[in-house]
């Protein structure tokens, strides 16, 4: 693109940014005020609909993929007769809060911050994503390419569902643009194209109850097995790698009185670098069931893979130097990292995507009540969305 006319996006971006950031807000407040916890199939709806204007504008076409007993993944396309490439969007719709959270916790502004549940994770990628997008379509400058919203329900809980949608919509993908919450360092944006991948699982014991007293020796204690197994999962930890295994919470047994006929503890392996590692982590955890040190007891160990990793190469670094690009262009000085948090990210690259992340806003205290993303960076982001679209010529 000729230096005049990057020139003339930029103040088309950073102008149409700051127009837009009262509707972002006021629109943010409302979704905010929704529960819309994984699985909350009504507040998913609501959501959902709140967002169906702004598409509308787009002159998107939208699909619910309908996941009973979950919620909808909404995906919306805008796409010109002939499209040069293909660009996903993405970001979840829901948060890790229950029924009755929005009620407790109203949506507030004080100073630059926004305070409200799922501010930052991820409900002001969404609207980030659309109104950026909604700038050049308002300018005549939308790029001759596939736009590709998708907006899942489940990212809370490991894309169980929704990784079907990225899987499908990956295979004729150019590029994904992901927005999760936004990384910087003394006001350098930071853009991830790393991130760790996560096991979750579960170790069974089964024993043998008895009278605790005069029967001691004929029971089987489940929870001392279960001791030894938690044993054995902290000592697979990996700090080398920085591959980190965590029980918690563990129950078993029924009154004190009685050795413990059954047992269980949850585990999660998180900080899993390479996508290599995964068969390494998964014959450790299958070889636990024949480790068994309580004779008479019996172990069971299942899992499951919450997010692959995603690795660092050369399809991110060229999705990074998109970002870069438009970060350039808006007169920042970007960053390319690796951040150890998990996000559907991991999906996008690990289908073959390239894939850039955390492309939203600024936001602190993620995941708790006191949730809150800095307004300045919500204008900021979409002014770099929008720019990061606009150059796709």
């Amino acid at each position: 693109m000729e230096d005049a006319k990057r020139q003339t996006l930029a103040r088309i971006v950073r102008a149409g940014a700051e127009e837009m950031l009262p509707r972002q807000l006021a629109l943010l407040e409302q979704i905010c005020a929704i529960d819309s916890g994984t699985g909350n199939e009504a507040g998913n709806a609501a959501v959902t609909g709140l967002l169906e204007p702004v598409l509308s504008e787009l002159g998107a076409r939208t699909e619910r993929v309908t996941e009973p007993g979950l919620g909808t993944h909404l995906v919306a396309r805008v796409r010109p007769e002939q499209p040069r490439g293909k660009v996903l969007l993405a970001a979840h719709l829901d948060t890790v809060f229950g029924p009755g959270f929005a009620e407790k916790h109203h949506f507030h502004i004080e100073g630059e911050w926004a305070h409200g549940l799922g501010a930052g994770d991820c409900k002001s990628g969404v609207l980030i994503s659309l109104f950026g997008a909604l700038i050049l379509k308002k300018a005549g400058l939308l790029p001759p390419w596939e736009l590709t919203y998708l907006f899942t329900c489940d990212e809370e809980t490991g894309s169980r569902s929704g990784r079907k949608v990225y899987a499908r919509e990956a295979q004729d993908a150019t590029l994904a643009l992901v927005f999760e919450g936004g990384r910087e360092r003394d006001g350098r944006p930071r853009f991830v194209t790393s991130r760790r991948g996560v096991i979750l699982g579960t170790v069974d014991v089964a024993g043998r109850e008895a009278h605790a007293g005069k029967a001691y020796l004929e029971g089987r204690s489940a929870v001392l097995e279960l001791a030894h197994q938690i044993i054995r999962l902290y000592s697979f930890n990996d700090y080398e790698k920085g591959i980190y295994y965590n029980v918690a919470p563990i129950s078993g047994g029924r009154p004190n009185g009685v050795v413990a006929g059954e047992a269980r503890g949850e585990f999660c392996v998180a900080g899993i670098p390479e996508n290599a590692d995964f068969p390494v982590i998964q014959a450790r955890l299958d070889s636990m069931a024949d480790q068994v040190t309580v004779e008479g007891c019996q172990v069971q160990v299942t899992y499951r893979t919450l997010f692959p990793a995603m690795e660092r190469n050369a399809a991110n670094h060229s999705a990074y130097l998109r970002a870069a690009e438009a970060a350039e262009l808006l007169g920042w000085e970007p960053e390319e990292i690796a951040d150890p948090a998990a996000t559907d990210g991991a999906y996008l690259s690990t289908y073959g995507v390239p894939t850039v992340d955390a492309l939203s806003a600024i936001a602190e205290q993620i995941h708790t009540t006191e949730e809150r993303v800095r307004i300045p960076s919500i204008r900021d982001r979409t002014a770099l969305c929008a720019a990061m679209l606009g150059l796709l010529g």
